[in-house]
Order: C-alpha cells, then sequence, then structure tokens
C-alpha cells in the first residue's frame, strides 16, 4: 500500500509540474539524423559575425572593432576569396552598424546603416560590389530596424525595436510607408510591467515568397504567416502557447553561478532560416549564460503548414546558419569555438 501511495504521488507531482510548466511538451519528429561538419578554412576576416547567401556568393560580416571592411565576398559553392566592400568608419561611402536585408533575389544585396541611416543596396559580380541605390530611411519614435526581409519590390518585413517596444511590421521602404503590424502575441508588457524588456519576446523572422516565420529568443515557439494586400496574416504556431516564467534583468542575489539572473533564461532559438520548402530553426535549450559562448547544436526542420520534417543533430555548434537545399549543405558559424573556419554540414 505504502509503494502505491508513493507512485501516485510520483504521478501527481509530474502532473502539477507539467500543469505549472508551459513548456512540458514533447516535439516529435519522424526522423532525426547526425550530422558532422567540415572545415572550410577563412584567412582573411578577423572576426566572423555573421553568414549569407545570395544566388551565386557567400557573403561574411567581420565584425571586429578596427575591421577595415564589413563585408567579404566568396564563390558559391567552393567558398574561394573574391573580394571586400563596404568599408567601415564614419566617412563618405563608410559604415559604421549595418543590418543586412535577407532574402534578396538574385545577387543584390542590401543593408540599412543604423550608424548613417542609409539603405544601401549592392549588385555582386564575381569581381567587385556594384552600388544600385542609396536612400535615407531614419528611424521612427526611437526605434531601430532588425531583422528585416525582403518580400518584393515595394514590401518588406521587420522587426522594429528598442529595449521597451518590438513590433512586426510589414513596410514600403522606398515610400517609407507603414503597411501594417502584426500584434504581439503575449501581452508581456502587461504582465511584467517596469520588468519588461523587448528581449523577453525577441523574434528571429525569415520569408520567402509571401510567406514569413517568426522564431522566439526566449519562447520554444515559431509562429507561420502570410501576406495579402498590403497585410500580415498570422496563420498558425509550433510550439508552446504559453511563455515560461521568466529571470528578470537583475543582479543575481540567490546563489546562481550567473551573475544576473537574466541569464538563467532558456534561449530556444538563436537562428532562423527558410527556403521555399522549408523553415529551419537553430535550436538551443541551454541558459543564456552559456549559450552565447557554446551556442547551438541541433537544428530542427519544418514545413510551411508547420509539420515536423526532421531534427538535425550537429557535432559541432554554431550560432547562426545559411542552407543550401539544392546541394543539401548547412553552412553556419561559432566565433567563440572556430574563429578562423566555416563548418559545413552536409545531410541527406
Amino acid at each position: 500500500m505504502k509503494t502505491r501511495y508513493c507512485f501516485w504521488g510520483i504521478i501527481l507531482f509530474l502532473l502539477v509540474t507539467s500543469c505549472n510548466n508551459p513548456e512540458a511538451y514533447i516535439k516529435q519528429f519522424p526522423e532525426e539524423q547526425s550530422l558532422n561538419a567540415d572545415r572550410i578554412p577563412i584567412n582573411e576576416i578577423i572576426k566572423l559575425g555573421n553568414i549569407y547567401k545570395t544566388k551565386d556568393y557567400f557573403i561574411i560580416r567581420d565584425i571586429q572593432t578596427n575591421a577595415q571592411y564589413n563585408f567579404y565576398v566568396y564563390s558559391f559553392p567552393a567558398f574561394r576569396f573574391l573580394y571586400s566592400f563596404a568599408p567601415t568608419g564614419n566617412g563618405p561611402e563608410e559604415y559604421l552598424m549595418p543590418t543586412v536585408v535577407k532574402n534578396m533575389p538574385d545577387n543584390l544585396f542590401s543593408f540599412r546603416d543604423h550608424a548613417t541611416d542609409k539603405y544601401v543596396s549592392y549588385l555582386l559580380t564575381d569581381s567587385c560590389a556594384v552600388k544600385k541605390e542609396e536612400f535615407y530611411f531614419p528611424g521612427i519614435d526611437g526605434r531601430f530596424f532588425w531583422e528585416i526581409n525582403y518580400i518584393n519590390p515595394n514590401q518588406y518585413i521587420a522587426k522594429r525595436n528598442n529595449s521597451k517596444l518590438s513590433t512586426r511590421e510589414l513596410w514600403n521602404i522606398k515610400q517609407k510607408q507603414l503597411l501594417d503590424t502584426l500584434p504581439n502575441t503575449f501581452n508581456l508588457q502587461a504582465d511584467l510591467g517596469d520588468d519588461y524588456y523587448t528581449e523577453f519576446d525577441d523574434v528571429w523572422i525569415t520569408a520567402y515568397g509571401n510567406k514569413f516565420a517568426s522564431a522566439y529568443f526566449f519562447i520554444d515557439r515559431i509562429e507561420l504567416g502570410e501576406i495579402k494586400n498590403d497585410k500580415l496574416h498570422a496563420t498558425s504556431a509550433i510550439g508552446t502557447n504559453r511563455p515560461p516564467k521568466f529571470y528578470l534583468f537583475n543582479q543575481n542575489t540567490w546563489g546562481s553561478k550567473y551573475k544576473y539572473n537574466a541569464d538563467n533564461n532558456i534561449v530556444h532559438y538563436e537562428d532562423l532560416n527558410c527556403t521555399e520548402s522549408y523553415i529551419y530553426g537553430l535550436h538551443s535549450g541551454i541558459p543564456l549564460g552559456e549559450a552565447e559562448k557554446i551556442h547551438s547544436s541541433a537544428i530542427e526542420v519544418y514545413d510551411w503548414q508547420g509539420n515536423p520534417v526532421k531534427r538535425l543533430l550537429l557535432n559541432q555548434n554554431i550560432s547562426s546558419l545559411i542552407v543550401d537545399e539544392t546541394h543539401k549543405c548547412i553552412y553556419g558559424i561559432n566565433p567563440e569555438q572556430c574563429e578562423d573556419a566555416i563548418l559545413k554540414f552536409c545531410y541527406r
């Protein structure tokens, strides 16, 4: 009888724990594959910042403080260095804080420089980057444009935020016209009050055609949507329907191994990429205090209906990724653990 009471006590505990934990659900993937990394040496860049791809080129951002250029261009798929462009600095034709526009067509490469409020677009060739256009696109109400994604020549989807306010928006950048705003899924500003910061419901955004997806940094959730008639429409979601109980941005006072309480929050998605067929979420699952150095070792693959397709397990962690679905390769970087090479993973 005592054993029976202990058994039911354990079951009750698990049920209560699951009810109090919004993350207590299981993701089921029909396939799991382990991938080993090949190293592609990079000799031109001091500190890898991010990796991008156009139709025929790889582009790597150099985030070293004294970097001479922001971007370095390599051939695809051989990864042969071609040239660098967009000098770093405060002078004419120089840029300090570029946010790259993702999903640009063909070999166009665009960015918005927060230091100068310039929107700049280049056409990449084998020998040089040719500037195609440049115009001012200033910030509004103290918020910056981040996570900018190209939809078509007249539409871009972006995340615009400061420390206390963040929204996903559809813009006509050339006309500087806000077309639509997607309401925030969670009411964290009201729930957390003065303790709220946009990091709590921060998202990555990726887009293909008129489809887009958002993956949360601190919430185990991916949201899918589409653009119709100049409007953003949320269509479905993957993952939890409730946010976790957050550790706040204050100094630790209860003996944690991290200096700040917020470092105990679990990082879920560290990057997001997509193709015409699939969404690739770079999943971490470890506390912020470790994720910033260790990064992520799993990639969750979903179709555009939100169905799990496969889970890719990486033998080396990465902080960002791009996907070459044609050759079934994933490229990533890890600035802390692999500062002089790109990591290439082939999958089936």
